[in-house]
């Protein structure tokens, strides 16, 4: 199993920064933005939120969910904010831990989008991941054709996908997936060129 964190049974989160995005602790301050995020049609489309998102939801996350999953080391889950305003971005963590392995997970709101916050939030996760919690792999999993999301993957190093008809469970329904990998000693920048859809407006 990977180390758990120190204080994991008092939950208690370790703050990572890189001096422009901090991850930190959810709790009652993140509630209205959760909401917000998680109410975001891209969250409906390529993550497992529920539908209809509310503010009792977010709360039962940040209150229950969170803190049970990380005392019982099941899943670690920060919040990504603002370095200097510490406005919530969205949420990064690890879920499904198994061995020394674990999944990345991330659910960012349209705010965040263009301003590098989640590939520096998972920076962040991975160099704690791979050099605090003895991880030696990552995983990361996308919903078929969440472009966005393997476009982030892409940049941080993840491997090319494999493409698993039907691996992703979404709300009761089997969907497809991409399945990334990125070792503890791979390097954190793209290994190949970019073969999906170029950015919106640019030349073909």
């Amino acid at each position: 199993m990977p180390t758990r964190p120190d204080g994991a049974g008092d939950y208690d989160v370790p703050v990572l920064t890189d001096g422009t995005v901090v991850l930190r602790r959810l709790d009652e301050r993140d509630v209205p933005q959760l909401t917000r995020n998680c109410a975001d049609p891209a969250a409906a489309e390529f993550t497992t939120v529920p539908l209809g998102y509310t503010e009792s939801d977010a709360r039962w996350y940040v209150e229950h969910f969170v803190p049970e999953a990380w005392r019982a080391g099941r899943e670690y889950n920060w919040a990504a904010a603002d370095a200097a305003t510490d406005r919530l971005y969205g949420t990064v963590g690890f879920n499904a831990l198994r061995g020394t392995t674990a999944d990345v997970g991330l659910n960012f709101g349209p705010h965040a989008r263009g301003t590098g916050a989640a590939e520096a939030a998972c920076r962040l996760l991975l160099d704690h991941g791979f050099e605090h919690l003895g991880l030696t792999y990552a995983y990361w999993m996308a919903k078929v054709p969440n472009w966005a999301s393997r476009k982030l993957a892409w940049k941080l190093g993840f491997r090319s996908p494999v493409r698993i008809d039907g691996f992703m469970e979404q709300r009761g329904a089997s969907v497809d997936a991409w399945i990334l990998t990125l070792g503890a000693d791979d390097p954190r920048t793209p290994r190949t060129a970019w073969d999906g859809p170029p950015p919106p407006g640019a030349p073909r």
